[in-house]
Formats: structure tokens, C-alpha cells, sequence
């Protein structure tokens, strides 16, 4: 059970990453701050933990390339995951269900 627990984390971790990235893509007029919040939200973060990722990643990747219609590269993966930690998002707490 443990073993399933511990890879569940990263997973889930590395879905939220595409959430963001699924979600600025869709985009059709550019990048949604409060669309990713709501998304982050329903993943499993906190309000704040969700408010501070989708605010902070206008400035750090751009507008341009949050709303261009691409898979985010390897390192753009890595520095969203920098980000939710610095958010205080941890991978414990995403491989917790969120209860609804």
C-alpha cells in the first residue's frame, strides 16, 4: 500500500503541472489566471497555494507562452514544479484525495 502511495504523488504532481499547462493552452485569448486557480482548486490545493501559483506564473513564463497552444518543455515542467513548492504545495499533500 505504501508503494502505491509513494508513486502516486509524483503522478499526481506532474498531472497538476499539465492541468496548468492543458488549461493556459485552451486559452483562446491568452493565459487565465482565474481559470488555472479553479483548476489548481479542484486538483487539490488550497485556495492560497492555488492564488499564489496561477499569479505567479504570468511574470515567470509569460503570457504568450502560457496561452500558446504547445507542450510545455522539460524545463518549463521542472520550473512549475519550483514553483508549487515555493507556493507550498507538497507532494503529500497531492497524493492525499482531495474530500469533497
Amino acid at each position: 500500500m505504501q508503494a502505491k502511495r509513494s508513486a502516486a504523488g509524483p503522478r499526481r504532481a506532474a498531472t497538476i503541472v499539465l492541468i496548468v499547462a492543458a488549461t493556459a493552452g485552451c486559452a483562446a485569448t491568452g493565459y487565465s489566471t482565474g481559470a488555472a486557480r479553479r483548476h489548481l482548486e479542484s486538483a487539490g490545493l488550497t485556495a492560497a497555494q492555488a492564488t499564489c501559483v496561477a499569479d505567479r506564473m504570468g511574470p515567470r513564463f509569460g503570457d504568450s507562452r502560457l496561452g500558446a497552444r504547445a507542450e510545455p518543455s522539460a524545463a518549463e515542467r521542472a520550473a512549475e514544479r519550483a514553483l508549487m513548492r515555493e507556493c507550498g504545495v507538497s507532494l503529500q499533500q497531492l497524493a492525499a484525495p482531495k474530500s469533497r
